[in-house]
């Protein structure tokens, strides 16, 4: 069972990695817009629009497929391996 948890806890990590790469674009973009943004609060000017266009905000919809990812790859992935190996070496009463 704790050999199951850790290898199930492997894939998730590895789901979570694909879905982070196949939204890449996503991420790329709202890194650039929270620069851009911080950048224009450091020189004390407005803040730029974010989204120049409403054909901008419809092409990105990938905030679920970006959060869930993390959270597999950076949450729920390790919390199992984690699990699996405290499993593993807690002696057995």
């Amino acid at each position: 069972m704790p050999k199951l948890l850790g290898i199930v806890g492997a894939l998730v990590i590895c789901a979570g990695l694909d879905l982070l790469w196949q939204s890449r674009h996503e991420i790329r973009f709202w890194v650039e817009a929270y620069f851009s943004v911080f950048r224009a609060m450091i020189r004390q000017q407005e803040a730029p629009r974010v989204f120049p266009s409403k054909e901008a905000v419809e092409k990105r919809r990938g905030a679920v497929r970006v959060l869930v990812g993390m959270g597999f790859a950076f949450f729920l992935g390790p919390l199992l391996v984690a699990l699996g190996l405290t499993m593993m070496f807690l002696p057995r009463f």
